[in-house]
């Protein structure tokens, strides 16, 4: 299973971040009228902005982030996960 087969599965198990960070996302491109690049585009931009607000580093969340994604998806491709 590739991790976009496993992460599309996961959006139909029930209430989880990715559930609601994919409605959102479906739900800005239609109403902007614009292509999902650019809807994360939009988003990454304004979580940069929640750091700051929060005071973080978003470099510093972004490395971390990458970790965690990278374990996940080491965990796929591995069939951990299914």
């Amino acid at each position: 299973m590739t991790n976009a087969e496993y992460q599309a599965k996961r959006l139909t198990k029930g209430p989880s971040l990715l559930a609601s960070l994919h409605k959102v996302i479906e739900q800005h491109c239609e109403e902007q009228g614009l292509q999902p690049v650019s809807a994360l585009r939009d988003a990454l931009t304004d979580i940069r902005h929640l750091a700051d607000i929060y005071q973080l580093d978003f470099g510093e969340l972004d490395q971390y982030a990458h970790e965690g994604y990278l374990e996940e998806l080491g965990a796929v491709l591995s069939g951990e996960l299914s």
